[in-house]
C-alpha cells in the first residue's frame, strides 16, 4: 500500500492557480472564496460553496474537481484515523459528475486516479492517469489546453503521486520538468517538488530551495512560508520555524494552518499555554469543525491536558459518535491519565471492538493492559500487555514489567518463562538471568533455575547471590543432605562471600549450617564441629551451634575452638 504523506493536507492550497486566466474576475473571486474555505479546513462550508458554484455553471467541470479535492482534504488531515471509504466515495462521485458535465476537463481524471492510488487500485489508477494525459500534446497531436493549463495538469499529476509517497521519482520529476518547460513561474510546481524532496526523499535542503522559489514567484504566499516553517520545525530550528509562521500571519492574519503549525511548534518547545492559544485560534478560524476539534483534542493530549481533551472529544462525540472510532481510543487514554479507570475501560473496549486488527497498535494494547490492571483484572491485563509485545517485539522492557506482574500474582513459572523470552530477544544480562533463576526457583523448577544461575556464574564469577541460590537448588534436590549435592556450591559461596563477610554474613551462616549438618549426617564429626564453631563465632546465641558443639567436642579432643582463642 502506498504511504500517505503529511503533504496531502496542504497541496490544495495551490488550486487557485488553475483558474487564473480561465474565468472572469467575479468567478475567480467566488472560486477563490470556496478554495479558501478548504485551506482553512472549513470543509463543510467549502463543499456547500462548490455545490453552489456548480449549480450556477453546471458545465464547468473544474468546480466538481475542487469539490472532490475538498472531500479528500478532509480525509488527508488525519489519514491514519479517519475512515477513507465514505470520503473516497463522495470524492469519486464529484469527479464523475465533473466528467459528465464536461468530458474534456482532464482534472477529474486526475482526481479519480489519485483516489485509486490511495486505494492501491493500480489498474484504475493507471487507466485514469493515462486518460488525463491524453489531453496533453503528443507527436503530431495538438492539445486544446493552453501551456499554463498543460503545466497545471502535469503538476496535479505529479502531486497525485507525491501525496501517496510514491518512490517513482523518475515519473514525478518527469511530470514536473515538463511542467516547468511550459510554465516556469508556476509557484505550485515548486511547492509540489519541494514536498517530494521534503516528505518522501528527506532532503531538506532541496525542499527549502524549491519552497523559496515558490515564494519568489508568489511573494505573498502563506503556503510557502508555512512549508518552510514545517521544514525548520523538523530539523528543530524552532526560532526559524516560528519566524516563517509569523511571516505567513503578517501576510494573512486569518490563515488558520499557520496557527495550527505554531500550536505544534510551541508544544515541541514545551510552552503548553502558547500551544493552546494557537490551537484555539486555529479552532476559531476553521469554524470549530470536527477536524479542527480533533486536532485541538490531540494537542491537549500531547500537552497532557487530559481533562481538556476529554471535554473536546465529548463535544465531537455529541456531533458524530459513529465515524471516528479513534476518539474512543483518545478518551480511553485520557480517562486513564485522569485516573478514571472504569471510564477508560469502557472506551478502550469500545475502540478495540470496532477497530480492524491492523489499526490496533502496541501502544493501544499497553494502555488497555494497564487499564485492565487498574480495574483489578490482572490476568487479562497481563495477557493484553503480552499482546502488545507480540505487536512490537522491540519493546523488551515490557517483558520485564510482565514478569514482575506474574511474580506479584504468584505465577512464578510464568515469570521465569517471560524472562527467558526476554533473554531470547536480547541475549540477556546478568540481572535478567538472575531474575529468571529466582522466578524458576520460586516455581520449584530446579532444572531451569540451576541453568539460569549457572549462566550468571559464567557471566559474573564473583556474583555471590547466584552461588547461594544454586546451592539452595541442589539442597532442595537432596533434602536429606546425604549426597551433599549442594556442598561444592556452598563452599564456593563461602569463598566469594569472604570478600565481604559483613554484607554476606547471613549467607555464610547458611553455608556453615549446611556444611556442619552434611558432615554430621555423614559422621565426619570433627569436620562438622569446625563449621558449628564458625557459626557460634558469628552468632554466639545460636542454639543449634551450641548444641552441636556440646555433643561433638568430646568426639574431637584435639579440636581447638577459634572462638575461644
Amino acid at each position: 500500500m502506498l504511504r500517505i504523506t503529511r503533504t496531502i493536507k496542504k497541496t490544495l492550497a495551490g488550486i487557485a492557480l488553475l483558474v487564473i486566466g480561465n474565468a472572469s474576475f467575479g468567478q475567480v473571486q467566488d472560486l477563490n472564496s470556496a478554495l479558501r474555505m478548504t485551506y482553512q479546513e472549513q470543509f463543510d462550508a467549502a463543499d456547500k460553496a462548490f455545490s453552489e458554484l456548480s449549480v450556477k455553471e453546471p458545465a464547468n467541470g473544474k468546480y466538481f474537481y475542487y469539490s472532490g479535492e475538498n472531500q479528500l482534504a478532509s480525509y488527508f488531515i488525519d489519514p491514519t484515523n479517519i475512515p477513507l471509504d465514505a470520503i473516497a466515495k463522495k470524492a469519486i462521485e464529484r469527479y464523475n459528475k465533473g466528467i459528465a458535465a464536461n468530458p474534456n476537463e482532464p482534472l477529474n481524471y486526475v482526481g479519480l486516479g489519485k483516489v485509486a492510488l490511495i486505494q492501491n487500485n493500480k489498474i484504475a489508477a493507471d487507466e485514469n492517469i493515462a486518460k488525463a494525459q491524453t489531453f496533453l500534446p503528443a507527436k503530431k497531436v495538438k492539445s486544446s489546453l493552453t501551456k499554463p493549463e498543460q503545466a497545471t495538469l502535469l503538476v496535479r499529476l505529479a502531486d497525485a503521486y507525491v501525496q501517496v509517497g510514491s518512490k517513482d521519482s523518475a515519473l514525478i520529476f518527469g511530470f514536473l520538468r515538463r511542467a516547468e518547460s511550459l510554465d516556469s513561474k508556476n509557484p505550485e510546481l515548486y511547492l509540489v517538488r519541494g514536498d517530494y524532496w521534503f516528505y518522501t526523499l528527506n532532503n531538506g535542503s532541496r525542499a527549502a530551495e524549491n519552497y523559496k522559489r515558490a515564494q519568489d514567484f508568489s511573494p505573498n504566499s502563506t503556503r510557502a512560508r508555512v512549508r518552510l516553517g514545517q521544514l525548520y520545525t523538523r530539523i528543530r530550528s524552532y526560532q526559524d520555524a516560528l519566524n516563517y509562521y509569523q511571516e505567513a500571519l503578517a501576510i494573512d492574519p486569518s490563515f488558520a494552518p499557520a496557527y495550527l503549525e505554531m500550536g505544534f511548534l510551541y508544544a515541541k518547545m514545551k510552552q503548553p499555554e502558547e500551544s493552546k492559544t494557537n490551537f484555539k485560534k486555529y479552532l476559531d478560524l476553521s469554524s470549530s469543525n470536527i477536524a479542527a476539534k480533533r486536532r485541538y483534542a490531540n494537542m491537549l493530549i500531547q500537552t497532557e491536558d487530559y481533562k481538556g481533551a476529554i471535554e473536546q472529544i465529548n463535544q465531537i462525540m455529541a456531533m458524530d459518535s459513529l465515524t471516528f472510532n479513534d476518539l474512543n481510543r483518545a478518551l480511553a487514554y485520557s480517562y486513564y491519565e485522569e485516573k478514571q479507570y472504569p471510564q477508560a475501560k469502557f472506551y478502550m473496549a469500545k475502540f478495540i471492538t470496532n477497530a480492524p486488527s491492523e489499526k490496533i497498535t502496541a501502544k493501544d494494547y499497553i494502555y488497555s493492559g494497564h487499564i485492565l490492571l487498574k480495574n483489578s483484572q490482572d490476568s487479562i491485563g497481563i495477557l493484553t500487555l503480552m499482546k502488545a509485545f507480540e505487536v512490537d517485539t522491540t519493546n523488551v522492557d515490557l517483558l520485564t514489567e510482565i514478569a514482575g506482574l506474574y511474580l506479584k500474582n504468584k505465577k512464578s513459572q510464568n515469570a521465569g518463562d517471560t524472562y527467558k523470552l526476554k533473554i531470547q530477544y536480547t541475549n540477556g544480562n546478568v540481572n535478567d538471568y538472575y531474575k529468571m533463576g529466582r522466578a524458576y526457583f520460586d516455581a520449584k523448577n530446579w532444572a531451569e533455575a540451576d541453568s539460569a544461575f549457572a549462566a550468571v556464574n559464567r557471566m559474573s564469577i564473583d556474583f555471590e547471590p547466584a552461588y547461594l541460590f544454586r546451592a539452595r537448588v541442589y539442597s532442595n534436590l537432596d533434602p536429606e543432605t546425604k549426597d551433599g549435592l549442594a556442598k561444592p556450591f556452598y563452599e564456593k559461596l563461602i569463598e566469594k562471600a569472604s570478600a565481604d563477610s559483613v554484607k554476606y554474613g547471613k549467607d555464610m551462616l547458611e553455608a556453615y549450617n549446611y556444611l556442619g549438618y552434611y558432615y554430621l549426617v555423614n559422621k565426619q564429626y570433627c569436620e562438622s564441629l569446625m563449621y558449628w564453631d564458625k557459626i557460634a563465632a558469628i552468632d554466639p546465641a545460636n542454639e543449634n551451634a551450641n548444641s552441636a558443639l556440646k555433643d561433638l567436642k568430646p568426639r574431637c579432643p584435639e579440636f581447638k575452638s577459634a572462638n575461644s582463642q
